[in-house]
C-alpha cells in the first residue's frame, strides 16, 4: 500500500498576505507588480486601498523612482512597463525646475508658461503667467492639504511659489533686485502682494537661482552658484539672505541637516563636505564622507571628478555625477549606489513617489 499523500500546505491569510507584500521594497516596483500576476486573489489585494494605505505607512518614506533631467525623465527602476512617461507638451524647452510631494514643476520660457505635472496619474496643471518681469528664475511645488502625511498627495490642494531676479537689463528706472509669489491651486491665481529684496550686485555669469529645499515653513534656494542663500518664509511671505558655507562654489547643493533643519552639501576633492547651520552659531561642519574609500577610485583620475548634481528631501539623498556614472549617497546610512551609467548631469531633480499596480 502506498504512503499517503501529504496534505497541502494551509492557505494563508489575506491579513498574512498583506503583511508579507507590505514588506516588498518600495523601490523596485517590479517586485509588486510580479506579486500581483501570481493569483488573482493577490492582484485584487493589491489594488485595494486598504493595501495601499498600509503599504505607505509601513515604508513612510516614498522612495526615489528616477530623474528628471530638463524634461526627460531617467527611471532609476527596473519596471518592465515603466508607468512614467514625459508629457506631451506644445513646445521643447520645457525644464523640470522642482520636485515635491509627488508633484513636478516645469517652466518654458518661449513663450513664458508654468505646468504642475503629476507623473503617476498624468495630470498637468497649467498656471497663468504672473505679470513681474525677471532675467533670472526659481521656483518650488508643494503640498497645500492641512494634516496630510505627503505619502499620497495626489488629488490634494497643492501651492507654487516661483520667482525670479530683475537686473538693469529689463528694468529702467529700479536697482536689481529679486522677488517672489505664491500661486494656490484652491484660489486659482496668484496672491496679489509679491515679496522682494535688493540683492545689490549679482554675478550673472553664475547660476543665479538654484532648486529649492523645504525646512519647516521656509523655503530655501541657492543664489549665484551657492555663494548665498535666499529664504521665503511661507507664513509670513518675507524674504532673507544668508551667506553659505565656505565651500567651492557651483559645486554645492542645499541638503536637510542631521537635526532636520538647513544645511548644505559639497565636494571638494574627493570629500563631500556636509554644513549644518546653527542659528547663532553660523555654520558648523558636521562631517565629511570620503568619497573614493566609498567608491575604490583611482586618485587622481580626472574623470573622476565629482559634480554634486541634486538631493531628494524625502529620501534624504545626495546625488552626485561623474564620468564613471551618476551615485546616490543616502546620508542616514552612508550607503553610496549606482543609479545611472556613464554621463555627467550638472543639475538632476529627483521624483519621489509610491508606485503599486493600479495606482495610475
Amino acid at each position: 500500500m502506498g504512503a499517503a499523500l501529504p496534505s497541502p500546505p494551509p492557505t494563508l491569510s489575506d491579513d498574512a498576505v498583506v503583511e508579507i507584500l507590505c514588506r516588498l521594497p518600495p523601490e523596485e516596483p517590479a517586485c509588486l507588480i510580479r506579486a500581483s500576476l501570481v493569483c488573482r486573489a493577490w492582484r485584487l489585494l493589491l489594488s485595494e486601498p486598504g493595501f495601499l494605505r498600509r503599504y505607505r505607512e509601513h515604508h513612510r518614506t516614498p522612495p526615489v523612482l528616477g530623474f528628471l533631467h530638463n524634461k526627460l525623465f531617467l527611471p532609476t527602476t527596473t519596471v518592465a512597463d515603466p508607468p512614467l512617461s514625459p508629457p506631451e507638451f506644445d513646445y521643447s524647452s520645457w525644464v523640470a525646475i522642482d520636485c515635491r510631494h509627488g508633484r513636478v514643476l516645469l517652466h518654458t520660457l518661449d513663450p513664458i508658461d508654468l505646468v504642475v505635472w503629476d507623473p503617476i496619474a498624468g495630470d498637468q496643471h497649467r498656471l497663468p503667467e504672473p505679470d513681474d518681469l525677471y532675467n533670472h528664475f526659481t521656483g518650488a511645488v508643494l503640498c497645500a492639504a492641512d494634516g496630510c502625511d505627503h505619502t499620497d498627495c495626489r488629488g490634494g490642494p497643492f501651492l507654487v511659489v516661483f520667482g525670479g531676479t530683475a537686473d538693469e537689463d529689463i528694468l529702467l528706472e529700479d536697482p536689481s533686485f529679486t522677488w517672489m509669489r505664491v500661486y494656490s491651486s484652491e484660489i486659482g491665481s496668484w496672491n496679489a502682494q509679491e515679496a522682494s529684496i535688493d540683492l545689490g550686485p549679482i554675478s550673472t555669469s553664475l547660476d543665479v537661482m538654484g532648486p529649492s529645499l523645504l525646512v519647516g515653513n521656509a523655503l530655501h534656494f541657492l543664489l549665484e552658484d551657492g555663494r548665498r542663500i535666499l529664504k521665503y518664509d511661507l507664513g509670513g511671505h518675507a524674504l532673507s539672505v544668508m551667506n553659505a558655507p565656505p565651500l567651492p562654489v557651483g559645486n554645492m547643493a542645499l541638503v536637510k541637516a542631521e537635526d532636520g533643519g538647513l544645511g548644505v552639501a559639497g565636494v571638494d576633492g574627493y570629500g563631500l563636505h556636509l554644513w549644518s547651520w546653527r542659528g547663532a552659531a553660523g555654520w558648523v561642519q558636521s562631517r565629511v564622507i570620503e568619497l573614493e574609500m566609498m567608491l575604490s577610485l583611482e586618485i587622481g583620475d580626472p574623470s573622476n571628478r565629482f559634480r554634486m548634481s541634486g538631493f531628494s528631501e524625502g529620501a534624504n539623498t545626495i546625488f552626485l555625477s561623474a564620468n564613471a556614472g551618476t551615485f546616490s549617497v543616502e546620508l542616514k546610512s552612508d550607503r553610496i549606489r549606482t543609479i545611472y551609467g556613464r554621463g555627467i548631469f550638472d543639475a538632476i531633480i529627483p521624483y519621489a513617489s509610491f508606485y503599486t499596480p493600479g495606482t495610475a
